[in-house]
């Protein structure tokens, strides 16, 4: 079954109330970087600033995109995760674990090593949703700090509204991701930035890393901030929700642990 197909498929079916991340507004460069700066700022440079960093992740899963992506959420595995990065070498160390067992993911710029208990896989499809997978909780993690280091071509229209999360009225800033999540050649994203304290309370972000993913998105909020080491500060609680094209909910997580230097 096609995406397209299995999309519509779903009895769920409703229109997406956020922005598209693909359609980028008449606005200006300098100040939508200068709104990005801002937030990674408040957060203290996380990306930039550590060496190393270990976090602990545990969470649920929405029963339909269990079904819709079997290979992207591949729920034998990914229940809980314990996962290391370097950001000076751009590295990605998870160990996944659920029913079915251990996972262990290696991701490097350009390259993946995937592990299924203990066991290499070959499988192009594990394979592309594995690096996916890593660069997006990357992504999460780190959040404004990793979209500057890895994103262009920001955008802010100081016309647009500001749009809300949890109250927190925010600006949009959308941008490029080149190389995009995973294998994709590229991704369009859009970071929702508090007017308040300047924290990235939500992006939205396209997946065409996975040939089941493609044409897709999704958006992650980000809640619950805790400080951690050298003036950092990190979210707790993440939730995640497909967008298009069709809108459900997909993944709700929590960070459980975090140990950074």
């Amino acid at each position: 079954m096609t995406l397209r197909v299995a999309w519509l498929s779903v009895l769920l079916v409703s229109c997406s109330g956020l922005p598209d991340p693909r359609t980028s507004p008449e606005g200006c460069h300098d100040e939508g970087r200068q709104l990005l700066q801002r937030s990674a700022e408040r957060a203290g440079r996380p990306w930039r600033r550590l060496r190393e960093v270990e976090a602990g992740y545990a969470g649920e899963w929405g029963s339909w995109v269990r079904r819709l992506q079997p290979v992207l959420v591949d729920a034998g595995f990914r229940q809980g995760s314990r996962e290391r990065y370097l950001p000076p070498l751009g590295r990605i160390e998870q160990t996944h674990r659920g029913p079915a067992g251990i996972k262990r993911v290696v991701r490097t710029p350009g390259a993946v090593e995937v592990f299924f208990n203990h066991r290499p896989s070959t499988r192009k499809d594990e394979l592309n949703a594995a690096a996916l997978v890593a660069d997006g909780y990357a992504l999460f993690l780190f959040g404004a700090d990793w979209l500057l280091a890895r994103g262009s071509e920001w955008r802010y229209d100081p016309a647009e509204p500001s749009r809300t999360v949890d109250d927190d009225a925010c600006r949009l800033v959308f941008g490029v991701l080149r190389p995009g999540l995973g294998t994709a050649r590229e991704d369009r994203v859009v970071a929702w930035i508090s007017e308040r304290d300047q924290r990235l309370r939500r992006v939205q972000f396209t997946l065409e890393g996975l040939a089941s993913t493609a044409g897709a998105d999704v958006d992650v909020t980000f809640r619950d901030f805790q400080a951690g080491p050298s003036g950092t500060e990190f979210p707790r609680h993440f939730v995640e929700t497909v967008q298009r094209p069709v809108h459900l909910h997909a993944h709700e997580w929590r960070l459980i642990d975090l140990q950074a230097h």
